[in-house]
């Protein structure tokens, strides 16, 4: 717990308007530790935005809400990493399919 803290101390979050957070920020973000994250990426279940020489590794923004989801099916559902990243890929497929709908919709009704 102690170490959580020292995170939530330490950190200093960038402004709303960066579309890339820190390693660092990222773990802290989502009350883990840096190493979970790393492995995460081991498991293929998140990716690095990019990796700058001698800096600390980046990820897209979006990648809180990915570890958050990480977290939940881990935690609360039980699922194992294998798992874990079946049910991202299929609800990444899902959202494409409905981005898909939403365009067939509005090309419908804007010919209609």
């Amino acid at each position: 717990m102690a170490e959580r803290n020292y995170y939530l101390v330490h950190v200093r979050t960038t402004s709303g308007s960066s579309p890339y957070v820190s390693l660092t920020e990222l773990a802290c973000r989502c009350g883990v530790h840096p190493d979970l994250i790393d492995r995460f990426v081991a498991l293929g279940l998140l990716d690095y935005a990019g990796h700058p020489a001698g800096g600390e590794a980046h990820f897209h923004a979006e990648a809180i809400g990915t570890v958050r989801r990480i977290l939940r099916l881990r935690n609360q559902l039980g699922v194992n990493y294998a798992g874990i990243g079946v049910i991202l890929e299929l609800m990444s497929r899902i959202d494409d399919l409905e981005d898909q709908i939403r365009e067939l919709e509005n090309r419908l009704l804007g010919d209609g």
